[in-house]
């Protein structure tokens, strides 16, 4: 069997990149009977995957990535005789001689359209209901991402597989104090730390110029504010534009006592930061999978996460909850959890527990069923 997967995603800034990494490396680990096809738009992760005997990785150009999905991608399954194309993000061919498979997420045009651009929410909401009528398969990262997905497109979805993301083996707690001290030293960390890791753009719509505020750093800022004479604790925001984003709505620099910004965090440098933050903090309005939060947990970094998507679904009872719509609530677990001691042992405790269950092995095995039964009844 040949599986062409299309790439596009791993250039992007965000959680996708890392589930490509992952998942990818694991499929390639765990089937050498099969070979891989993987297209990529731009050469900034080419080679990455190489090294393995069964794969061959190809830029495709394209001066659009509708074409590139619609026409570069299709016409290079065919050249390449692929038995099936695989679109781990919201898309697939709606022409193609093989069969045709998606990743689908939360689908946040139809629920939070006033963040995106007019444009991008016309595409989507035409386009989406016909690329779920098209594909063969799809895999949903939770049972929740799918059922959502199953009421705002309109499509049955019956062919579909639950695949929980895994999460990469460097994330762990760290121990060397040497590492620790310098990382601290490299993005001037203050002792005692909250962390809240956000953004407040759209990832792969580097041109867009809406803010998308889904993953509701106000919530995370104003619950600060309320609760800092308590605690003597400083806030730490990792992202990008996020101080623009409050000074564009309607926060002052009185408001940043005690809270840092800092960029987003490499890769490979995030278990410091999650090995060194007391806490981290994830009132997101509408989410399906957090791979912040399970980096956090792989880490052993207690959590406090939003009521509302599918957080309970991957972190159970790792976490304390609190409703997104209140800062108060959230203000109330960050003092109860930084103010007991037990409690955060306990809590991370069950995080190291519950981020085991999530390997890449365990995400690439029905990802690798679906894309068979696909293939073998076409």
């Amino acid at each position: 069997m040949r599986i062409a997967i299309a790439m596009r995603a791993i250039d992007q800034d965000s959680g996708f990149h890392l589930y490509l990494d992952g998942l990818i490396e694991s499929l390639l680990k765990i089937d050498r009977d099969n070979t891989y096809l993987l297209f990529y738009r731009t050469s900034k992760w080419f080679g990455r995957f190489s090294s393995h005997k069964n794969v061959t990785e190809h830029i495709l150009k394209a001066p659009h990535k509708i074409l590139w999905d619609q026409i570069a991608v299709p016409y290079a399954a065919w050249k390449y005789k692929a038995d099936v194309v695989f679109n781990p993000k919201f898309s697939v061919p709606l022409i193609s001689h093989c069969p045709v498979v998606m990743g689908i997420q939360e689908p946040a045009w139809w629920t939070w359209p006033e963040h995106y651009e007019k444009w991008d929410v016309l595409y989507q909401k035409l386009m989406l209901p016909l690329y779920a009528r098209k594909a063969s398969h799809v895999f949903a990262m939770t049972q929740w991402d799918l059922d959502e997905n199953r009421k705002y497109l309109g499509a049955p979805l019956d062919h579909a597989t639950i695949a929980y993301p895994g999460m990469h083996e460097h994330l762990k707690p760290v121990t060397d104090q040497a590492v620790l001290t310098e990382f601290r030293a490299k993005y001037g960390l203050p002792d005692k730390f909250i962390l809240s890791m956000t953004r407040v753009d759209n990832p792969g719509m580097d041109s867009s110029k809406k803010w998308n505020p889904s993953k509701n750093p106000h919530t995370t800022l104003r619950a600060f504010i309320q609760c800092r004479d308590k605690i003597p604790h400083h806030l730490v925001f990792a992202g990008r534009n996020v101080r623009n984003y409050f000074l564009d709505n309607g926060f002052t620099a009185e408001d940043f006592e005690r809270v840092h910004f800092i960029p987003f965090v490499p890769f490979n440098e995030l278990q410091n930061i999650h090995s060194l933050s007391e806490l981290i903090v994830a009132p997101s309005y509408y989410e399906s999978f957090s791979f912040t939060l399970l980096g956090a947990m792989a880490c052993g970094c207690p959590s406090i996460v939003s009521t509302i998507g599918g957080f309970y679904e991957v972190v159970g009872d790792a976490a304390l909850y609190a409703n997104p719509h209140s800062p108060e609530d959230f203000a109330e677990k960050i003092v109860q959890v930084l103010g007991n001691e037990e409690l955060r042992q306990s809590l991370k405790r069950t995080s190291l527990d519950r981020a085991a269950r999530y390997t890449w092995e365990n995400t690439a095995r029905p990802i690798l069923q679906g894309l068979t039964r696909t293939v073998e009844g076409r």
